[in-house]
């Protein structure tokens, strides 16, 4: 297993606090406070953030609140590389933090193999935010999207809900094609574009290589594909 180093600023404008861990690539880490030395809930119990900033080291990066009683993922989003994170792309739909609240960092590294690539993304449904993933992809070569937790595609884990936003996050330096929805009789259902992620010349956003605001409803069968390019 590789580890990288994850840090995080979260809190509002008044109070913040910053959590880190050393993070196992590939599983979900919890980190904790740099002063105290304690969860999420612990040390800012009641408090309500509305930014969260989170880096990791190389690769790839996703971030998430969840119940430690309940396992409800309460937010979650992208992390960013070390020494690019915009303070804009942390602001957050504002949340009042539980004293049984975790904070979590999955991180993935790049992938070793020439002309492969480790995308994660974001898939936003009518009823939930699901985190994705797909690795050894192949240059320009559609890879199925799976979940993270899962292992299944959109077709079985969001079948009769329907999708309003796919947010994708290919490895440093890579590019994003395209994304594309696949129905159960191998057709293209939808198709859109993607594009370099910041610090990479030609990228927007340091968080992600497009985000798309879609209306989607998934059948059985269907699947999610990306695209991409390597660095």
């Amino acid at each position: 297993m590789t580890t990288q180093a994850s840090n995080t600023t979260i809190g509002n404008s008044s109070v913040s606090r910053v959590f880190n861990v050393t993070a196992t690539d590939g599983q979900y880490n919890n980190a904790t406070d740099t002063v105290s030395s304690t969860a999420l809930g612990l040390a800012l119990p009641g408090v309500t953030i509305n930014f969260i900033q989170s880096t990791y080291a190389a690769g790839v990066g996703v971030w998430r609140i969840i119940s430690s009683q309940t396992n409800v993922i309460k937010r979650q989003g992208f992390m960013s590389v070390t020494a690019y994170a915009n303070p804009s792309e942390g602001m957050i739909v504002p949340y009042q933090i539980q004293p049984d609240d975790l904070f979590q960092v999955y991180t993935d590294i790049a992938d070793a193999t020439s002309n492969q690539s480790t995308v994660l993304a974001l898939i936003t449904s009518s009823v939930s935010v699901e985190a994705f993933t797909a690795t050894n992809i192949v240059d320009a070569t559609s890879t199925v999207l799976t979940s993270l937790i899962s292992g299944l595609g959109v077709g079985d884990l969001l079948f009769g809900k329907t999708i309003t936003q796919v947010a994708v996050q290919e490895e440093d330096g890579g590019t994003l094609g395209n994304i594309t929805f696949i129905d159960a009789a191998g057709g293209t259902q939808y198709t859109a574009y993607g594009s370099k992620r910041l610090p990479t010349a030609g990228g927007q956003s340091n968080l992600t290589n497009g985000v798309f605001n879609v209306s989607i409803p998934v059948q059985k069968g269907w699947s999610l594909k990306v695209k991409v390019t390597s660095a």
